[in-house]
């Protein structure tokens, strides 16, 4: 039974919801069937892992159902989808309860079917209200809009003549402003990945439709003026229109939704890192006003928590453009937004990056005196960490040969380290200790070096390229 489509339903029913779930089973107008409930309450027990030998079907039938004679299999399987039945059930009940547009649309609909003119109107008048009072209604508040005004149009007792024709265009530029707005949101998607991965595909009337969204029709849609103008981005590249969109989503990004807000930002962040990464530099400041701007509208908070990425993300672009006072409050604000099993690893991390950043290396040594991280990309980045410090202080020769050895005998008998990253790893050992040797050898070619670094998968390039050129003469 562990693998049948019940028992996935199941495990999608969070802990705070079984006790309301189990009221729901339990209610004779949402099911009649008394062997459900008895399914139910035996299997919450197990609820949310569902693993343990009770869950045999040959044992639960036997230990639930002991009247049952004869194909018992199919009986079971019959009970086990109307248990799954309730689950939908419960699932669309919770949405509902969840959004209240929806909610209020479906009464519309029900009071337009049962003719109770006097309540559909009463619903459409505090539909219609609360609309208007939402601020962040997003591209649905369209979508909403031209619903509402269609089930008053199509009412029977709707006088369509009395209701002249204004009330007609309303439903129209309702509908466009839905329309333009998820296809150009869309289009978005699809433009970037066409920079980016090099695709191409056709998108029905796009051309048209931008042309259509410079008119003075869609001069306060908020959501086709931007999304218009991130697909014209990506076909100009061009820093004034860059400018351009960057003030309209500092000024108007307040009506989207939080989902759309983060998308928006994460398409003009996307081509920030595109252009910066092919040698436009004055675009890192972009991803950092980005991200700052994305911290103050807490859309990189999923469920009160700050993803590992954009954390490390942040701190890298910020230590990068040296705003090291920013980058120790923002490392000491929101830390605690991060998952607590990873926590002090992360924040160690990423004191580490702006410790480095500033060139204190005695203190990067200390902080990782020691220490032995459980994540594994933690441990390689901190003895990554540890032998590029000894290179940047000197006169540690027999710590920092101490530690190569350390760290390449770490990288060979760590089982999980994946191929790639072990050579990657092992290369940039390398390379280190050949810089290191140079200081008494002066044997390496800075000119021979450097053509063979281009050729090698190596860890922390960057930064050996920047030692070559100072060390090796």
């Amino acid at each position: 039974m562990q693998k049948s489509k019940l028992i996935d339903r199941l495990r999608l029913i969070e802990r705070e919801e079984l006790r309301n779930f189990g009221k729901f089973v339990e209610s004779p107008y949402h099911n009649t069937d008394e062997k459900v409930v008895r399914l139910f309450d035996y299997l919450k027990k197990y609820h949310p892992v569902f693993e343990h030998k009770k869950l045999d079907r040959d044992y639960i039938t036997e230990k639930l159902f002991p009247e049952w004679k004869g194909n018992v299999y199919k009986k079971l399987s019959h009970v086990m989808s109307s248990l799954s039945d309730r689950v939908d059930d419960f699932f669309i009940l919770r949405e509902m309860e969840e959004d209240e547009l929806e909610r209020q649309q479906f009464l519309l609909k029900a009071y337009k079917r049962r003719k109770g003119d006097w309540f559909f109107n009463q619903v459409s008048d505090t539909l219609n209200k609360t609309l208007d009072e939402t601020s962040e209604y997003g591209i649905n508040y369209y979508l909403h809009k031209y619903r509402l005004n269609h089930e008053i149009y199509t009412h029977t007792a709707t006088e369509r003549v009395e209701k002249g024709i204004e009330s007609f265009k309303n439903v129209v530029a309702n509908l466009d402003a839905f329309y333009f707005s998820q296809k150009f949101l869309y289009a978005s998607e699809i433009r970037f990945r066409e920079l980016y991965y090099s695709e191409k595909s056709e998108i029905l009337l796009l051309e048209e439709m931008l042309k259509e969204a410079e008119k003075a029709t869609f001069a306060d849609k908020q959501h086709v003026i931007i999304f218009s103008a991130i697909i014209k981005l990506y076909y100009t590249k061009d820093k004034k229109d860059y400018e351009q969109l960057k003030k309209l989503i500092f000024e108007g990004l307040h009506q989207f939704s939080l989902v759309e807000k983060l998308d928006t930002v994460m398409f003009v962040n996307n081509f920030c890192i595109m252009e910066y990464n092919q040698g436009k530099e004055d675009y890192l400041i972009e991803v950092f006003d980005l991200h700052e701007y994305g911290l103050h509208q807490k859309l990189w908070l999923v469920k009160g928590y700050l993803s590992n990425l954009t954390y490390n993300n942040i701190v890298a672009i910020a230590c990068l453009l040296e705003k090291y006072d920013w980058t120790e409050k923002f490392i000491r604000d929101y830390s605690k937004y991060l998952r607590e099993e990873i926590r002090d690893s992360l924040r160690t991390m990423a004191v580490c990056r702006l410790e480095f950043s500033m060139g204190n290396y005695e203190k990067i040594l200390e902080l990782l005196r020691g220490v032995e991280f459980v994540d594994l990309h933690h441990n390689l980045a901190a003895k990554s960490y540890q032998l590029r410090s000894y290179v940047e202080l000197g006169g540690y020769d027999m710590l920092f040969y101490d530690a190569c050895n350390a760290f390449a005998q770490y990288c060979r008998r760590n089982k999980t380290i994946g191929k790639e990253t072990k050579e990657t790893h092992l290369n940039f050992i390398k390379m280190a200790r050949r810089i290191h040797q140079h200081q008494y050898e002066k044997k390496e070619n800075q000119k021979d070096m450097m053509e063979e670094l281009n050729k090698l998968p190596c860890a922390n390039a960057k930064w050996l390229k920047k030692k070559i050129k100072e060390k090796i003469n």
